[in-house]
């Protein structure tokens, strides 16, 4: 068993199995999560556009695509 780097918890050991070099704990990761967006650019190849959640401007711009092409 491994501690957090950050926090102190300990690190369950399912998450240092399928991340063996982790120093955080899932808590304390700086992994971001994202919102995906379809772009129908063409009617036969969309495209998927992954924004990080924490960038509002861009979730906001991809959306108004979305929006209109659909």
């Amino acid at each position: 068993m491994r501690n957090c780097a950050k926090c102190g918890c300990e690190i369950p050991a399912m998450r240092l199995e399928a991340l063996p070099d982790t120093t955080t704990c899932v808590g304390c990761s700086r992994v971001a999560s994202y919102v995906g967006f379809m772009d129908w650019g063409h009617k036969t190849a969309p495209e998927i556009v992954m924004i990080p959640s924490d960038d509002r401007e861009n979730i906001r711009r991809a959306q108004a695509i979305s929006d209109r092409r659909r």
